[in-house]
């Protein structure tokens, strides 16, 4: 995970908010998550998880919604914790619903699509600032410890909790913030733009921890899982702002 996140940070600084976010889209965290459930619980827990991964997956959209709406008006702080509050709302409202794949994908397309579509425009050019000294490590350590939280809680919180908090979004709300408060809410909204960008590919990977993760080798899955993800996402890039 750290080297992930400096990568993804070093991949902004270099080619922008929205390149960046695109990259960070990925399923770099939700990933990870996923793979040492699989191996710490069996591929039947990890497949299990996905119905309601699916529905935490409707969350982080509405996450990124919320965080750029709200972030021209306020700080980073309260924009993240209202953004928060988005996802559990949803994740909430998704304890005890029992859905199936075909509908989880087709209600994350539609979500997604309506997103993207009403997502707000950047105002104006992102503010440049020199980003300090202990900004990348810093990105890392917050990452880290919630990807280790994530996966820990998996013990305690069953498949439902487990497959709700999959996508919850670290990686989403690691790079909001930090972008937001050094250079801005419009750098925030591309980046969070081009994040969403990859959505197309992580539900893609997340029907495949379903139907692949039990069928074959855990890591010969999540490799294979990931080559598709990059395919998928290859063909939004054209989209970024």
């Amino acid at each position: 995970m750290p080297p992930l996140i400096a990568g993804v940070t070093l991949a902004v600084r270099k080619w922008g908010e929205g390149w960046g976010g695109w990259i960070g889209g990925f399923p770099w965290v939700a990933g990870p998550i996923s793979f040492f459930i699989a191996l710490e619980h069996g591929a039947g827990f990890a497949a299990s998880t996905i119905n309601s991964a699916l529905l935490g997956s409707v969350g982080t959209m509405l996450f990124a919604l919320v965080y750029a709406t709200v972030s021209s008006r306020l700080s980073w702080l309260p924009t993240v914790l209202i953004s928060y509050v988005a996802f559990f709302i949803v994740a909430l409202l998704s304890l005890g619903q029992s859905i199936s794949i075909a509908f989880g994908v087709g209600l994350n397309l539609v979500v997604l699509t309506a997103v993207l579509y009403f997502f707000p425009k950047p105002k104006g050019k992102a503010d440049f600032r020199k980003q300090p000294g202990y900004d990348i490590p810093l990105r890392m350590l917050a990452a880290t410890f919630f990807v280790v939280a994530v996966t820990q809680a998996a013990d305690y919180l069953g498949p439902t909790w487990s497959g709700l908090l999959t996508p919850f979004p670290i990686m989403t709300s690691t790079l909001a913030v930090f972008t937001h408060s050094q250079q801005g809410s419009d750098a925030a909204i591309r980046i969070l733009y081009g994040l969403l960008l990859a959505g197309y590919g992580f539900v893609a990977f997340l029907v495949g921890v379903a139907w692949l993760v039990p069928q074959m080798p855990i890591g010969a899955a999540y490799g294979l899982l990931t080559i598709a993800t990059m395919v998928i996402n290859g063909i939004t890039v054209r989209l970024i702002r």
